[in-house]
């Protein structure tokens, strides 16, 4: 956990050295969007939301050698009421292909995998509080993740968690996911995840900021910029290809936690352009076969990397 707070305060350097000069000359200031949850429960739109995002993972190697990738992501989504509809794929470039067959045990060079996509609608069925301090939420979801071939690994899972407010709107809570998939093994059929929860709102983060001296009061035009911090953790499974050179029609389970910080701009009320670096680590990719058992497990290297977005409100 130090780690990760190390970390963030050299991303957080590293963005106040390039950030504009409004942002400089008005302190640190927070602008109007949702404030930082590590697990995010779906926000409930009340007008049509649709965002593009662009992101990249530097290379990085496996743990004990024998191959490396970079990765780059592009993401689509919408929000509308409790719905969130998104679309993402990965596109993989790999080194070394020679030690990848020897990781992977094919006997030869290979691509293990070029591109990886994901379908996923969401929706917000519970979002209250049971007091003033206590809050709950409860999501559930239904995705399609394949390689090639759609619909691939479809899943079923529901996701939700419960917060107290501790300390003026700083909240902390413990969150719970479960994923039912297609492939009908006790490798990937029903594992429970429980997770760690820290949230609060742009306003109480500004106000906590202010108090300890580190932000200024706002002055004219800075409400345009605003700073994000997250912590994120990910852990989805794809259904490979019938062609597939290690496992035909076998499954992948991609693990990986992301911290990240990053700075918004606001030009007016419907846009909001965002950038920052990233820092991926916790990251391994599991393999099974056709029927869903468990064959092995190749962790990689942490790795540096970054996050464009726009988002338009209508």
């Amino acid at each position: 956990m130090l780690r990760i707070f190390a970390i963030s305060a050299v991303l957080l350097a590293a963005l106040f050295a390039a950030a504009p000069r409004a942002f400089a000359q008005g302190g640190v200031t927070v602008g109007n969007e949702p404030g930082f949850l590590v697990a995010t429960p779906t926000n409930v739109s009340k007008t049509l939301q649709l965002q593009g995002g662009l992101g990249h993972v530097s290379q990085a190697d496996f743990t004990n050698g024998l191959g490396s990738v970079s990765v780059t992501r592009a993401s689509l989504s919408a929000d509308y009421s409790i719905f969130h509809l998104s679309y993402d794929i990965d596109y993989f470039k790999w080194a070394g292909k020679d030690g990848l067959g020897r990781r992977f045990d094919t006997g030869g060079a290979l691509i293990p995998w070029e591109t990886l996509q994901d379908i996923t609608l969401r929706a917000r069925l519970l979002n209250n509080e049971l007091t003033d301090n206590w809050r709950y939420w409860v999501n559930a979801e239904v995705n399609a993740a394949y390689e090639k071939v759609a619909p691939g690994a479809v899943g079923v899972g529901i996701d939700g968690g419960v917060a107290y407010d501790f300390w003026d709107g700083w909240m902390l809570g413990l969150t719970a996911r479960t994923v039912a998939l297609s492939a009908l093994n006790s490798d990937l059929f029903g594992d429970m995840e429980l997770g760690f929860a820290v949230a609060v709102s742009q306003k109480t983060l500004r106000r906590t900021l202010q108090s300890v001296g580190l932000m200024k009061d706002s002055k004219p035009g800075s409400d345009h910029i605003g700073l994000n911090f997250a912590i994120s953790t990910q852990e989805k499974t794809y259904r490979l290809a019938p062609d597939n050179a290690i496992y035909e029609s076998g499954y992948l389970g991609v693990v990986q936690s992301t911290v990240g910080l990053y700075l918004d701009y606001l030009p007016n009320k419907a846009l909001t352009f965002s950038v920052g670096p990233e820092y991926h680590y916790n990251r391994k990719y599991r393999l099974y076969n056709k029927a869903g058992s468990y064959k092995s497990s190749h962790d990689l290297d942490n790795a540096l990397g970054g996050f464009a977005r726009i988002l338009w409100r209508f």
